[in-house]
């Protein structure tokens, strides 16, 4: 179990661990900037949170990352759509008592005629056993425009701006990455997408999203580097929303997440 946890630490040197895997449809489609459409946008995309029309509250939860139930992942996120710039709040945690990260976010957006815009500001705490801990700050600038009905297109630069963090002073990873979703009917998205991690080379990615019925969908991607596949599905039931999915990491095993959340105010 120790070496499996060197490996995840070795395979992922210089890199936030969790990096942008909460929520369940995300991570079941991978390719996720350009559909941008549900709470979890605020981690992937902040301008995708201007597109949103329900106030909602999501919980989502990753009992054993790769396998692992010291690579546990809890997050929660919640979208507030009564002000002129739309905001939300979004808090992560992951580790265990040896290794922890805690990321805190405040993404907001603002609608224009053919495009969206947005940033979050971050707050990104990382604490390490008999070393102590440190933060720093981060800020993300995303952008979604939807040109024709059919095709979004969006955006999002990481950590454009960071702060260093601990005695070595180290910057958070900045990245890029573009993607396109593309709606030929309405109950299907197909999406992708390119990241661009600064120092490390690109990943494609590639989603899926089917709607089978109004109540159920059906979800598979695909990230080349590391390899991982994925699928989910969700289900929709009155006010809720619950959405399972499954990956597989070419080396490191299978992670499970499963995410539940609320549309306030909704009948």
């Amino acid at each position: 179990m120790r070496l499996k946890i060197l490996i995840v630490f070795f395979l992922f040197q210089g890199l936030s661990l969790s990096q942008e895997i909460i929520g369940a449809r995300a991570f079941a489609l991978k390719s996720y900037v350009a559909v941008a459409n549900d709470p979890w946008t605020i981690f992937y995309n902040p301008a995708g949170i201007s597109s949103l029309r329900t106030r909602e509250v999501a919980f989502s939860y990753i009992p054993a990352q790769f396998e692992l139930a010291e690579l546990s992942q809890k997050g929660i996120a919640y979208y507030e759509p009564l002000l002129p710039v739309k905001f939300g709040l979004g808090a992560r945690i992951f580790g265990f008592e040896l290794y922890r990260e805690f990321i805190l976010k405040l993404a907001f957006a603002r609608e224009f005629k053919f495009f969206s815009i947005g940033g979050s500001l971050s707050y990104n705490l990382i604490s390490i056993k008999n070393y102590g801990g440190d933060g720093g700050l981060g800020f993300d600038l995303g952008l979604i425009s939807n040109p024709v009905k059919f095709l979004r297109f969006g955006f999002v630069l990481r950590n454009v701006i960071s702060e260093r963090i601990g005695k070595a002073k180290e910057k958070l990873p900045s990245v890029l990455e573009i993607g396109l979703a593309f709606v030929p009917y309405e109950n299907l998205t197909v999406s992708s997408s390119v990241e661009k991690v600064f120092a490390l080379r690109e990943s494609f990615k590639y989603g899926v999203e089917y709607i089978v019925e109004k109540w159920l969908c059906l979800r598979i991607g695909l990230l080349n580097f590391p390899t991982r596949f994925s699928a989910g599905i969700g289900i929709k039931y009155f006010i809720f929303n619950l959405d399972y999915s499954i990956d597989k990491h070419q080396i490191l095993g299978l992670t499970h997440q499963i995410t539940i959340a609320l549309r306030l105010g909704e009948k």
